[in-house]
């Protein structure tokens, strides 16, 4: 990959014109169309403009690497910016998805007061719609940053290096995110039955699902934080295996989780075994109805 196949690449990445980019570094058009087409090189003071405008090292930029190596048609160079959108991206969509399942959990809430079961109903109703609402509006939204879930990902060897470590740091947070939610959930409901006798048996319930809530929420957002910033460490590994399982081995993975879910709500009395069965009932649908979409689309 030449220099200015590089540069071509990463003004792009950023949304950048040519005259837009030529503006930037106060020079022409005509200068950045030479240097991207490879008849001609900028200054020095230039390739360091450019170097931190972007967010790589010079030695990434001036190092010409293989055509067998680097052109291929399923890699695709990343910079630290686009890294850092994509995984604020994930934990956005992680957040409107914990949201729309807290809401649905949350809904039992208003069937624990007997007295005013009527009177809270619509409130059951409208929490669940919601929590479905925002689920569905989610996983409808047009997908971004494809390219980092189907392309072989290049680096600057600097920039991934410091990543890992952040990375590495970061996981110890998610996993007392995990740690946390599963206190919450398995040792909630102990703590709420010790505390019974000070409280009505309606309150207990009440926050028992509350606090389920929260721990299938924390649950959410730590685990697809770590899943994402996997995707980006373990690149080559993460489409390795996604080629080979196909486009939709989520259900797969689906499938033991929902049989172990109802396996629970039998045993613990925690929830419905009925609600892990509709869980993925919708998610098929959903998955369904955005085929019939996209085939729709391409016609």
């Amino acid at each position: 990959m030449t220099f200015g196949e590089k540069l071509k690449v990463l003004r792009k990445e950023k949304g950048y014109s040519q005259e837009e980019f030529a503006g930037l570094l106060n020079v022409s058009r005509q200068a950045v169309s030479k240097w991207e087409s490879d008849r001609g090189t900028p200054e020095t003071d230039k390739l360091l403009q450019i170097s931190n405008m972007f967010g790589v090292t010079l030695d990434y930029l001036l190092k010409e690497e293989s055509s067998d190596e680097n052109m291929q048609t399923d890699s695709y160079y990343v910079s630290r910016e686009m890294i850092d959108g994509f995984l604020s991206y994930k934990r956005e969509q992680a957040k409107k998805i914990a949201v729309g399942v807290g809401l649905i959990v949350i809904s039992d809430v208003f069937s624990c007061f007997s007295d005013y079961r009527q009177m809270l109903l619509p409130f059951y109703w409208g929490s669940m719609a919601i929590g479905i609402a925002i689920l569905v509006w989610t996983f409808f939204q047009p997908k971004c940053y494809q390219e980092i879930f189907t392309k072989v990902l290049i680096f600057d060897d600097t920039l991934i290096k410091a990543f890992r470590e952040e990375s590495n740091r970061n996981r110890k947070r998610y996993v007392g995110m995990i740690v946390l939610s599963v206190l919450l959930f398995f040792f909630g409901s102990e703590f709420l039955f010790m505390v019974e006798n000070t409280i009505s048996r309606e309150v207990c319930n009440a926050l028992n699902w509350f606090m389920d809530a929260a721990a299938v929420m924390l649950l959410i957002i730590a685990g697809t934080s770590i899943h994402a910033e996997n995707i980006i460490t373990q690149n080559a590994e993460y489409i390795k295996r996604k080629n080979s399982r196909g486009k939709f081995a989520w259900v797969y993975i689906a499938l033991p989780i929902t049989i172990l879910a109802v396996l629970i709500g039998f045993i613990t009395n925690a929830w419905s075994p009925v609600f892990p069965i509709i869980f993925l009932f919708c998610a098929l649908l959903v998955t369904v109805c955005k085929l019939l979409i996209e085939k729709r689309d391409v016609k």
